[in-house]
């Protein structure tokens, strides 16, 4: 796991963002066509978005994949530095490096949180977003939401000290088995993906930092997002949603919140669909990534 794979027509960057912090970013398409970033989930990297790359660049958008810190190819830097607000900031050091923007975001599973943060905290950098089957740092505060909170357990071995990277770099994988086929309805994820991410996530760095995603999630990150740390934030932009109607823990009340914050949104659920929807109806997406890239002034298709 060395170097990234090949994938034609993907040129990779390595950029230095200081602080210890390095993002890889697979990029294809023309340097100045619109650029669309796509923000992978774990224990996914950029090889997530693999099906979706060539057509969207064939479109003539510029498209980028960056490794978020901590998975992939980009660096693992010491301590706790796995806030959502630390990853969310390197996306935008890699929209200023590359000298691009406003981008049309996308993201899925973690890469979704990380994303509307970097929206949040830099709404010049960002002319759309759309989310697949993930979430928000904006929650609900009532019963509903409460009563769904139990969803969030498989959180706990992988966020634990010493225990959470074993189970992450586990070479049998049976917690993330397990977890897939609950989350995915119907769909298997293919051996090959497995085998893939798996090596990817076996690396020590790399479970370790995989754990601190989830440990600063819930021993710190949860309760400030209780608390209402993003709530006084609006979103103008276009904002579309895309979401399996089988994923078992983000499910589609978790979305009740999204109008509230954002002013121009839509959401399409796809019933018999589960979280790994990227992989299980990859034309689908296609044709809704298309669509949505369309959305606003400042975000049209190129001619």
């Amino acid at each position: 796991m060395e170097n990234p794979p090949d994938l034609p027509g993907v040129q990779h960057r390595y950029l230095d963002l200081g602080d210890g912090v390095t993002i890889h970013v697979a990029e294809a398409g023309p340097e100045d066509g619109p650029p669309v970033m796509l923000v992978h989930g774990f224990p996914q990297n950029w090889w997530e978005w693999r099906r979706h790359i060539a057509p969207l660049a064939a479109d003539g958008y510029r498209v980028l994949c960056p490794d978020l810190r901590g998975a992939g190819w980009s660096s693992t830097p010491p301590g706790d530095h796995y806030f959502k607000n630390d990853l969310a900031d390197d996306l935008a050091g890699v929209v200023d490096r590359l000298g691009v923007g406003p981008v049309r975001l996308v993201a899925h599973d973690w890469g979704g949180p990380v994303a509307t943060i970097f929206m949040l905290r830099h709404p010049e950098k960002v002319a759309s977003f759309m989310g697949i089957n993930t979430a928000v740092p904006w929650l609900k505060r009532d019963l509903t939401a409460l009563a769904n909170i139990w969803r969030m357990w498989y959180q706990i071995p992988m966020m634990l000290p010493v225990i959470g990277p074993r189970v992450i770099a586990d070479p049998k994988m049976r917690f993330f088995r397990l977890l897939g086929s609950w989350v995915g309805g119907d769909f298997e994820t293919p051996q090959e993906d497995m085998d893939f991410y798996r090596a990817c996530m076996s690396r020590p760095a790399y479970a370790l930092a995989g754990s601190k995603w989830y440990r600063t999630f819930q021993t710190r990150e949860a309760a400030r997002w209780m608390r209402g740390e993003y709530d006084r934030y609006h979103v103008t932009v276009p904002v579309r949603w895309l979401h399996g109607t089988e994923d078992s823990v983000l499910t589609p009340e978790l979305l009740r919140v999204l109008p509230e914050h954002c002013s121009n949104f839509d959401l399409e659920l796809v019933p018999g669909a589960g979280h790994w929807i990227i992989e299980e109806r990859p034309e689908l997406v296609l044709d809704r990534l298309r669509t949505f890239l369309t959305l606003g002034a400042d975000a049209g298709k190129p001619a």
